[in-house]
């Protein structure tokens, strides 16, 4: 045990390292995730006709520390959640074009389904809260609807039976004003009678009853025009009931309620995937080319570089004039060649087992596959030089692709870090190798929109190849036979 202890300890600095740095990931763990929200996440916005309701639901948005960004157009705010601009998109429009229910749709990644529900669950909420104030009002507006009925109706029945009451009263009393038609012809010809027989002594007595029946006339025309006055007290009645029953029309048509879900569930929300079609194993298939990826590269270059240093050839190499280059980029070419067959197996295994060919992939794919796999393996080498000991080789490439791994989506989401850390979330390759194989395999994008993640790949590749290359010269040694 006494002689483990000394072996382990022969190395200082790789010893110090081993101890330290799982205290170090600890302390930078709890520094990252010592956040009790989701920071920095984007909220596309496009909207076909502004409204309160709207702004209210994109205000909700920014109380829970959301940022939003607004597209002019539906299809341009889905590219950008496909380009990872933005974490989830919202469209907001009428359900139908006779319709004034608004909808809401989301679209999120499904690929990223520690987030993907989280963002929903958020948005959602923001949606509800609207969307419980609007059915409120509603259910506001239909009580003060009630309310203003039971007000008015009664009052109006009352005045309405007065004048059906009233109509019927002058109904009988016209039918009594009517004169028949021969008294007409009584008093035509008795004026007749009259004129013929001036000279006769019957003239007094006819003329006698010319003017009883005209004041006959003259009496049934006072009684007509008092009941033509009744009859107008009888419409001002009616023009009042009117008025009781237009403001409640008024109420009713200034909210258009079409069925009972309105105001159950005035906004209409539906979620929906970016890349529709997609199974479980598509979503998969990026994180699965990564990882391979990342642990293939980092411990087989690290592990050919320990072993070089460990065989008896590498004296002589030493004494060579050989250029360290020459070395440096044989161990590349070497660790490439044998995880691109291992990636080709990976290829065969899928395409037998879930029927998927990736030997199809465009030229995208593979340009990404090598520029991230030469960069892991750089990482790897500088790795391999750095430390002495097996042991402590396999420790921090452990450590490293721990540190990738738990410090990008695959786990936890980035967006759950704080905001200090997580604007150098892009210094983690593991994430942009991601992202980049989820453009070309999920969304099928262009190469113009991976641009970004193989120049900071290939930027890591030469930063290693720097290292790697002084780190080189530095630890020159004998080799340990």
């Amino acid at each position: 045990m006494k002689k483990n202890f000394l072996i382990f300890f022969r190395s200082k600095f790789s010893s110090a390292l081993i101890i330290l740095i799982p205290l170090f990931i600890a302390i930078a763990a709890g520094y990252a995730f010592d956040t009790s929200s989701l920071t920095n996440v984007y909220v596309g916005v496009h909207s076909s006709s502004s409204s309160n309701l709207t702004q209210n639901i994109i205000s909700g948005f920014n109380e829970k520390g959301f940022l939003v960004k607004e597209y002019g157009s539906s299809q341009e705010c889905i590219d950008a959640v496909k380009m990872n601009l933005i974490q989830i998109c919202s469209i907001f429009s009428m359900e139908g074009s006779n319709s004034t229910r608004d909808s809401v749709d989301f679209y999120v990644d499904y690929s990223r389904i520690n987030l993907a529900d989280t963002l929903v669950k958020n948005a959602e909420s923001s949606v509800h809260e609207e969307s419980a104030s609007e059915g409120e009002f509603f259910v506001q507006d239909l009580i003060n609807i009630i309310n203003l009925v039971k007000e008015n109706l009664p009052e109006a029945k009352t005045v309405l039976t007065l004048a059906s009451s009233g109509l019927e009263e002058s109904q009988g009393s016209v039918e009594s004003w009517i004169v028949p038609s021969s008294d007409f012809d009584s008093v035509i010809n008795s004026l007749e009678s009259a004129r013929s027989e001036t000279n006769d002594s019957s003239l007094e007595d006819s003329l006698s009853d010319a003017i009883i029946l005209l004041q006959i006339l003259k009496t049934n025309n006072a009684e007509i025009s008092v009941n033509l006055d009744s009859q107008s007290e009888i419409y001002d009645n009616l023009l009042f009931a009117l008025g009781k029953i237009n403001p409640v029309l008024d109420l009713a048509d200034s909210r258009e309620i079409e069925s009972a879900e309105n105001i159950i569930s005035p906004i209409k929300m539906s979620v929906n995937s970016i890349n529709e079609g997609s199974k479980s194993r598509d979503y998969f298939m990026p994180v699965l080319f990564s990882l391979i990826a990342l642990f293939s590269s980092l411990l087989l270059s690290s592990a050919f570089v320990l072993n070089e240093k460990k065989t008896q050839a590498y004296f002589r190499n030493f004494m060579t004039p050989t250029r360290s280059m020459t070395f440096i980029f044989s161990t590349y070419l070497t660790c490439l060649a044998i995880i691109l067959v291992q990636f080709g197996l990976v290829f065969l295994g899928v395409e037998f087992i879930l029927g998927m060919n990736l030997f199809s992939m465009p030229l995208e794919f593979l340009s990404i596959l090598v520029v991230s796999l030469t960069a892991f393996i750089f990482i790897g080498m500088f790795i391999g030089y750095v430390f002495r000991s097996e042991e402590s080789v396999i420790f921090a490439s452990m450590i490293t692709a721990g540190i990738f791994l738990f410090f990008s989506n695959t786990i936890i989401p980035i967006e759950n870090t704080s905001g200090n850390l997580i604007s150098f979330s892009f210094l983690n390759p593991l994430i942009l190798l991601d992202s980049a194989f989820k453009k070309v395999l999920l969304f099928g994008l262009s190469f113009s929109s991976i641009i970004l993640e193989l120049t900071v790949l290939f930027g890591f590749f030469i930063v290693f190849l720097v290292l790697t290359y002084f780190v080189k010269k530095i630890t020159r040694r004998e080799p340990s036979i």
